[in-house]
């Protein structure tokens, strides 16, 4: 079974492949007939896709946020091209595993092996020397391994992949390792504690599923709030956690964004919230930039100004 990505759709091509339907609508034609509006995607883009003939049979058989095999041309409309499906089928692991299925082909996943970041991550718990915050890590990463390893680190910002809150982290850590040895009075081991659970909360306030988007949690509470309370559940369950450190951490995890405007309730008031602070938006802003950069894929040497930036950016800074 040859699988075709959106990417490398080109028109009049018929194509089979498995996407995730975003969108599904029941609409009808101007001679009243059914048909089925979709937007299917892939981990290399999206694709507005119609399905024209048996309609009934195919409108029961998949919803908006299943994986789906798909079979049919693409031709374009309106400048524009789509999916004309002649064959739809949920798919699932036992029905098309030995097809090639595999979730990480619905959604954009990072390139790097989350299992090495994995260990890069928990290297990076060992070199730490105070006990308490050892095992306090420790502890909240073995209980949330296997959501942290398919969470994206923002939605639409940075990262926004599977698998890029873990990578956000392992970078995040491993400059706070190298400015803790720039900085000697800062204290090294609350820096790289505080760096790996600033955005804790997001593994309640996001969801790992297909779909992804924020949970109910993630909209009526917010990351940090929900941050806070992981940190202080996990502290609970841990015998003699020094409240100083406790409340270290928590001003931490609350001031980590800055400011009243960017989402924090208090600013940084003491160096380590403050290097939190900038080592999380010093790695998000340059994903951004690098991002916005590569997806540009116009003969300019400039990106449109129309980006989180409001300039236009050099695509040929590295030349």
């Amino acid at each position: 079974m040859k699988l075709t990505p959106i990417r490398e759709f080109q028109e009049n091509a018929t194509i089979q492949g498995f996407f995730l339907c975003r969108e599904k609508h029941v609409k009808t034609t101007k001679a009243g007939d059914l048909y089925l509006d979709l937007v299917l995607q892939d981990a290399t883009g999206h694709i507005p896709a119609k399905i024209w003939d048996q309609v009934d049979h195919y409108r029961h058989l998949f919803e908006s946020g299943d994986p789906i095999a798909a079979k049919g041309i693409v031709e374009k409309y309106s400048g524009v091209l789509q999916l004309n499906c002649s064959h739809v089928a949920k798919a699932t692991s036992e029905r098309y595993g030995r097809y090639g299925f595999n979730e990480d082909l619905l959604i954009p996943t990072i390139e790097e092996d989350r299992r090495e970041l994995w260990k890069t991550l928990l290297g990076l718990i060992s070199g730490i020397r105070n006990k308490p915050l050892k095992g306090l890590l420790r502890e909240i990463f073995k209980t949330y391994k296997q959501t942290i390893m398919l969470l994206p680190a923002s939605i639409t910002y940075h990262h926004p992949e599977r698998g890029g809150f873990l990578k956000h982290l392992v970078s995040t850590g491993e400059i706070a390792v190298l400015l803790a040895q720039h900085y000697p009075r800062i204290d090294g081991d609350l820096l790289l504690a505080g760096v790996l659970l600033h955005d804790i909360g997001k593994v309640r306030g996001l969801s790992p599923g297909l779909e992804g988007g924020y949970t109910e949690e993630g909209q009526l509470i917010g990351h940090l709030v929900l941050g806070r309370d992981i940190l202080r559940e996990t502290v609970q369950q841990i015998d003699n956690f020094p409240p100083e450190l406790n409340l270290r951490l928590e001003h931490i995890i609350v001031a980590h964004q800055g400011s009243a405007p960017d989402g924090s309730p208090r600013p940084p008031k003491f160096p380590e919230a403050l290097l939190v602070h900038m080592i999380d938006r010093l790695d998000g802003r340059l994903d951004l930039m690098f991002r916005e950069i590569e997806s540009d894929i116009g003969e300019d040497p400039f990106t449109d100004a129309r980006n989180p930036f409001h300039t236009a950016l050099w695509k040929h800074y590295q030349k």
